[in-house]
């Protein structure tokens, strides 16, 4: 009898390990694992709703709605409210020109809480940056000031927009308003979950 229970739960473990994680909505959580639970398991299933987790290096992960209760009953606490930085090398850019790049995306149910621009050359970007979610567009910030050298964190103000998509990724485009003057520049997005 033992051992009919023990393969039905190791059948059940091997069905749970083929189980998608939840689609990433908005009203999340980031939730860590108590230290005594870092190094156990990486794959966490809420047996209620069967939701499949994978936990990262520090034993985090962004948690739904639905199975937050589950996951504090397990000893679960709140993280940091950050996801990870979005980082974009640009390399030299072009001499002239308002070419588009996209740094990045943010992912479904999370905000945009800083952009950090770092021009690593003498030349200024002529017009400043801006930073859309098409090409070319200016929603998100119309002209971020980046003079040579710069280190700049785009000011509270000028950000138009924070607040993206609560079931799909959105694309972050960034391109100098009048010209990139061979500019080479790091840009770091910080987002947050809601």
């Amino acid at each position: 009898m033992k051992s009919v229970r023990n393969l039905f739960f190791a059948a059940l473990a091997l069905a749970a390990a083929f189980v998608s994680a939840p689609e990433a909505r908005a009203f999340q959580n980031v939730l860590c694992a108590p230290n005594s639970m870092t190094s156990v398991a990486k794959r966490m299933v809420n047996p209620n709703t069967n939701n499949a987790y994978v936990l990262n290096g520090q034993g985090c992960a962004v948690i739904a709605q639905a199975d937050i209760g589950w996951f504090v009953s397990q000893g679960f606490s709140a993280g940091p409210p950050f996801g990870p930085n979005i980082l974009y090398a640009t390399g030299t850019l072009p001499a002239s020109g308002t070419g588009d790049i996209v740094v990045g995306s943010i992912p479904p149910g999370a905000y945009l809480q800083h952009i950090v621009i770092n021009n690593l050359t003498a030349n200024a970007v002529t017009g400043g940056l801006s930073f859309g979610t098409t090409a070319n567009g200016t929603d998100i910030v119309a002209a971020a000031t980046c003079a040579a050298n710069c280190l700049v964190t785009v000011a509270d103000s000028a950000l138009l927009k924070r607040v993206f998509s609560t079931t799909a990724a959105t694309p972050i485009h960034m391109a100098p308003v009048t010209s990139s003057n061979s500019a080479s520049l790091n840009v770091t997005l910080v987002y947050g979950y809601f």
